[in-house]
């Protein structure tokens, strides 16, 4: 985890499309589930920042998405 502050968080990581949710896998090995919430959702693979709301144990409301360069 990069930033967090209460349930908002600030991640990195490699975009991977599951079976019926986008996921986060970040360079510790944290897998999150990504809930997009009216974003632009870049490719797959692709590595990202992404910001949000924690949602459960491994979820995330994502409100903005950006390529990690």
């Amino acid at each position: 985890m990069n930033h967090s502050n209460s349930n908002r968080l600030r991640l990195t990581g490699k975009l991977i499309k599951g079976e019926r949710h986008y996921l986060l896998q970040c360079a510790d090995e944290n897998v999150w589930r990504l809930n997009f919430l009216d974003v632009k959702t870049p490719k797959d693979g692709t590595q990202v920042i992404i910001e949000g709301v924690q949602s459960g144990v491994d979820g995330i409301d994502v409100d903005w998405v950006g390529a990690k360069k």
